[in-house]
């Protein structure tokens, strides 16, 4: 009986055995990208991956979820133990309500979660990213400080980024529309006729850049000067926001409406302007960024973030990186604009 040709993810397989041969690639070496690898053999995506799981299962290679495939036998680290980690820079309300949305899918899952804050201190988050990996932890889902890229880098461990990202690295990624936001709650600020608008919120890299240019962009675009003294830029704490608005109503000219980078910040604002009599929003008009229920408590005009639908995008690629499977590299959620009454026209 004539014998018909092997399936061509076998053959392909094979092909591949022998480029870990030639290219003397050791145990835990990583292959090229799938699809470096579909380009260089002239194959689909779904044929390569029947190759690769043929490998995984002869224990060739193995397979790290948004990582990539690497050379030999998995490391007895990877054992299933059910860790989830969280690293959050702070302990703003919006990380709590995104967490509270996630704690019950992980405990019906089975996995346990360890949550850790960082403060936003290098050499505490990388201490953390240690006790992950000896930890033997299944993922990592993290609000990341960018100066620990290295660290993040060399993790095995699948991590998934939400709200702050680091740019140029292999993980998925999972934001809000932040500049989007801030030019929604600026636009309103401006329609109520307000040109003395300032600005307070915290350091935190490419989420507070973001807020910090849509507020800019918008002021510029209707030809308004911001006085340089108008952005006040530190920490996300209600303290700062409380020592900013000091700060802004002791100028010549103080401001009119207060942007505040978050709810907590813009907490703290609202407390020193009550210390001082000073009326939300007859005098001065405030606004957060969150929609948290500091800015329900406060009657507060802020920027919903959603966060259900973020719990919801991390949940989701949770649940692809646990089958095995890439998620998309990056999740935008849309923001919406609240208001509420602590935003009117300026007092004439």
């Amino acid at each position: 009986m004539k014998r018909g040709k092997p399936e061509k993810y076998i053959a392909l397989a094979e092909t591949i055995r022998l480029f870990i041969k030639e290219k003397r690639l050791k145990k835990n070496d990583l292959l090229p990208s799938e699809r470096i690898l579909s380009d260089m053999f002239s194959v689909n995506h779904l044929t390569l991956r029947k190759a690769l799981r043929l490998l995984e299962q002869e224990n060739l290679i193995y397979k790290e979820p948004s990582r990539g495939n690497f050379v030999g036998t998995r490391p007895l680290l990877s054992r299933k133990n059910g860790i989830v980690g969280f690293i959050f820079p702070d302990d703003e309300v919006f990380y709590y309500k995104i967490f509270a949305e996630l704690e019950k899918f992980l405990s019906e899952a089975g996995l346990h979660p360890v949550v850790h804050i960082t403060n936003n201190i290098k050499e505490k988050e990388e201490k953390i990213l240690d006790f992950m990996i000896e930890s033997g932890a299944e993922a990592l889902i993290a609000a990341p400080n960018s100066q620990c890229a290295g660290k993040y880098r060399e993790l095995k461990i699948p991590v998934i980024f939400f709200d702050l990202f680091i740019p140029g690295l292999n993980a998925p990624h999972i934001i809000s529309d932040d500049y989007e936001g801030s030019e929604k709650i600026t636009e309103h600020l401006v329609s109520l006729g307000h040109s003395r608008i300032a600005h307070i919120s915290g350091t935190y890299e490419h989420t507070s850049e973001l807020r910090l240019k849509g507020y800019l962009d918008v002021l510029r675009k209707h030809t308004i000067e911001v006085p340089e003294k108008y952005i006040k830029c530190k920490e996300p704490s209600r303290e700062w926001g409380y020592y900013a608005a000091r700060e802004l109503i002791a100028m010549k000219h103080p401001p009119t409406a207060i942007l505040c980078g978050n709810d907590t910040i813009a907490a703290g604002a609202f407390r020193f302007l009550a210390s001082k009599g000073i009326r939300v929003p007859e005098d001065c008009s405030l606004c957060g960024f969150g929609n948290t229920t500091v800015a329900e408590d406060l009657d507060l005009t802020s920027v919903s973030q959603h966060t259900p639908k973020i719990a919801e995008a991390i949940r989701n690629n949770l649940q692809i990186i646990m089958r095995g499977e890439t998620p998309s590299a990056e999740t935008i959620i849309n923001t919406t604009l609240i208001v509420r009454r602590s935003t009117d026209r300026p007092a004439k």
